[in-house]
C-alpha cells in the first residue's frame, strides 16, 4: 500500500506542485516542489465570540525531498516569494509522506 500512496503523492506534487528552494539552518539549499494553500481560519476572540479575520497559509512538501524545521524558509522559483515556517511541521498523512505546516510570507 505504501508504494501506491507514494505514487499518488508524487503525482499530486508533479501536477500541482510549485518549484521552490528550501533553505535549512545548516547545509546547502535544496530544490523541491511545494503545495501552497490557504487553509485554516485565523480567528479573534471578541466579547465571548470568535470572528474569522483571515486565512493562514499552509505549505506541504514531500518528506522524501526535505525535513523542514520551524523558522526556516522556502523561496518560490518563479517570482521569488519567500515563506518562513511559522509552526512546527507535522507528518499528518497516514503514510507519513508529506510534511504540513503554517507559513508566513516575508
Amino acid at each position: 500500500m505504501l508504494d501506491l500512496d507514494k505514487e499518488v503523492v508524487d503525482a499530486e506534487f508533479e501536477e500541482l506542485g510549485v518549484d521552490a528552494t528550501y533553505t535549512p539552518a545548516v547545509g546547502d539549499p535544496v530544490d523541491c516542489k511545494i503545495l501552497l494553500s490557504s487553509d485554516d481560519d485565523t480567528a479573534l476572540e471578541f466579547g465571548g465570540r470568535s470572528r474569522p479575520i483571515g486565512r493562514n497559509t499552509v505549505l506541504r512538501v514531500r518528506a522524501s525531498e526535505v525535513s523542514p524545521a520551524n523558522g526556516q524558509t522556502f523561496t518560490l522559483t518563479n517570482g521569488g516569494q519567500v515563506y518562513r515556517i511559522a509552526a512546527e511541521p507535522a507528518l499528518e498523512d497516514t503514510a507519513r509522506l508529506v510534511w504540513r505546516f503554517k507559513a508566513v510570507a516575508v
